[in-house]
């Protein structure tokens, strides 16, 4: 008995010990979140940039149902526009990639009609989806070439020409969208810009002949006009730009402002996972271009085009793209006429959010007359836009 209560005082001292120890770790523990800088916990823009990455990593592992969810609720409980129109433009792509026509329309729609005169943005986030609206259904066709299909063909298994009808039917409505919007304003190079880049993609998808020459005469049509805006472009001197924001600014803030990152186009080949299938949809949409002018004259392709630029205009990085610290080369595919404008802009690799400020900026790009056979010719080539913050 005496050893059992010689061992009582030392029990109790250790259960002591080890309760001051706790009560002196919450007290640290509790201190340290009153003393601790407001400005250690995560912002609000820190936690989106994060949810995004999330949702970019989901669908780089073609987790896409889950990435779409992750975007749905980053789109509801976020008021930000421009983390906004990235998630918008990172669902079209889902959508389109899972053949879900239905929410794609969906989301084409209600970014449609949100467009209001007062809010010039909302019309900038509309050209952005419709521009991933384009590149989604490019990437969809080239998926049918690498398993082997000819979009073209008439014995098309039934899933596939069902599966080709819906997609039809997505780029007619955009046509139609583009149709509106120059009808309203007969001097938007980007709806007739958007109208060319839809119309011929659309002509690749022709059911017959009589359906290619229909969409040919829509590539024809969106060229004229855009031929005509390009001589009011061309007067303007300096970073185009800069004076006229392009629709595919993903961030309505912070355009034109002294944070702009460094993009720059190199002549260098596009990165090592450009496919064989984009080349060959790249191939079929010029020449739906080239027979769709007078005579139907084949394009001579001269590869890059840096060293015939006359006139050079470096892409405005989207700002959230920017924050988030989303890098990439896009390559993009140009047709040039015989007096060095552009005439026909896609891109054909480089992350999604990244391609509608190249296309814009390439647009934008002049290039000395090309001679062959003592007569200027039309041409195609290519541009490398490198993205890479400061």
């Amino acid at each position: 008995m005496k050893e059992i209560n010689e061992c009582r005082p030392a029990r109790w001292f250790s259960q002591k010990i080890n309760l001051l120890l706790i009560l002196v770790i919450c007290a640290v523990a509790a201190y340290a979140q009153v003393a601790a800088p407001a400005a250690a916990a995560p912002t609000d823009s820190e936690a989106m940039q994060k949810r995004i990455v999330r949702a970019r990593a989901l669908a780089a592992a073609h987790n896409l149902t889950a990435a779409a969810f992750e975007l749905d609720a980053i789109r509801n409980s976020t008021t930000d526009d421009a983390v906004r129109d990235v998630a918008r433009i990172m669902l079209m792509g889902i959508h389109l990639e899972q053949g879900d026509y239905g929410r794609a329309q969906n989301l084409l729609e209600e970014t449609f009609k949100a467009r209001t005169p007062q809010h010039e943005g909302s019309t900038r986030s509309y050209f952005a989806v419709a521009g991933q609206t384009v590149n989604g259904a490019r990437a969809h066709l080239d998926r049918y070439r690498a398993f082997g299909f000819n979009v073209a063909e008439k014995d098309l298994p039934p899933e596939a020409v069902n599966d080709l009808d819906r997609l039809r039917g997505l780029l007619e409505r955009l046509v139609e969208q583009s149709r509106e919007i120059g009808a309203g304003d007969d001097k938007n190079t980007d709806a007739f810009a958007l109208l060319e880049d839809v119309a011929t993609l659309r002509a690749v998808l022709s059911r017959n002949e009589e359906d290619r020459a229909r969409w040919q005469g829509e590539v024809a049509q969106a060229r004229q006009h855009l031929t005509s805006s390009g001589t009011r472009m061309a007067a303007l001197n300096g970073n185009i730009a800069a004076v006229n924001p392009t629709p595919a600014m993903i961030a309505s803030k912070g355009i034109g402002s002294a944070t702009t990152p460094r993009s720059t186009a190199e002549s260098s080949p596009a990165p090592a996972n450009n496919s064989e299938a984009k080349k060959e949809s790249g191939a079929v949409a010029d020449s739906a271009v080239a027979s769709a002018q007078p005579g139907g004259a084949q394009l001579l392709n001269v590869g890059s085009l840096l060293e015939k630029a006359t006139q050079k205009v470096s892409p405005t990085y989207p700002a959230f793209a920017k924050s988030a610290r989303l890098t990439g080369v896009v390559r993009v595919e140009l047709v040039v006429d015989e007096k060095g404008s552009v005439t026909s802009a896609q891109s054909s690799s480089g992350p999604d959010i990244l391609r509608q400020a190249a296309i814009d900026a390439a647009r934008r790009w002049r290039f000395r007359p090309t001679v062959s056979d003592g007569k200027p010719v039309r041409i195609t080539g290519f541009l490398n836009f490198n993205f890479t913050p400061q």
